[in-house]
């Protein structure tokens, strides 16, 4: 009695599948990385100028309330003692009072910037694809931007020309916020810094001798 083999064409032909979904999961992965590496940069750009107004708007917004619900702060933080003649003989900086000011205000701007929501980015999709020609057109592709951040902030006092024999004294309180852009697959982060004059004083004559008080 003959005894008949199976061909060995079956497991040829599934290794030839395999082989060919092997191959095709390679093209997929290379399309996809290509496109990442493409849009990426465009993304994180958008992400970042969005963080930028955000923060910035967050840190406007909470310093003018705050600044609004106290009273003489010129008068607070900066004292001047004048000569008999009207000149500015010395200006004196309340240490203490500018120290108590820049805490109240980091500390409400951190607190906006904690509330501040997802936001959500529109890329229209020529601008996502890098092309030229097609750049701010065709339909808009959402993303969302989860808004992470740390505040910093310095005191910093200047003394400027203003015009003939004056001289403009003003105190600022620099903000520095670290954000980070928290997208799908990765994130992004973003330095932002913001000036906030909260004293400044007209000088005119010489520059008189500043001191500080209550350090």
């Amino acid at each position: 009695m003959r005894r008949f083999r199976r061909p060995a064409v079956t497991v040829s032909k599934r290794r030839v599948i395999l082989f060919r979904l092997f191959l095709a999961f390679c093209a997929v992965f290379a399309v996809f990385s290509v496109l990442d590496n493409r849009l990426r940069p465009v993304i994180t750009t958008m992400a970042q100028y969005q963080c930028r107004v955000v923060s910035v708007l967050a840190m406007n917004e909470a310093v003018m309330e705050e600044l609004n619900e106290v009273q003489d702060i010129e008068q607070a933080l900066v004292e001047v003692d004048k000569a008999p003649d009207g000149t500015v003989s010395a200006i004196e900086i309340n240490s203490v009072e500018v120290n108590r000011l820049k805490t109240r205000l980091t500390d409400a701007v951190a607190n906006r910037l904690l509330s501040v929501p997802k936001q959500d980015v529109r890329i229209p999709l020529g601008t996502l694809l890098g092309w030229q020609i097609m750049a701010g057109r065709g339909p808009d592709i959402p993303l969302q931007v989860v808004p992470a951040s740390f505040v910093q902030s310095t005191i910093v006092d200047t003394l400027e020309t203003a015009g003939i024999n004056q001289t403009q004294h003003r105190i600022f309180i620099r903000f520095t916020v670290e954000m980070s852009a928290i997208l799908p697959g990765y994130s992004t982060s973003v330095t932002v810094e913001n000036e906030v004059c909260i004293a400044q004083t007209l000088i005119v004559g010489k520059v008189p001798q500043f001191y500080a008080s209550g350090s």
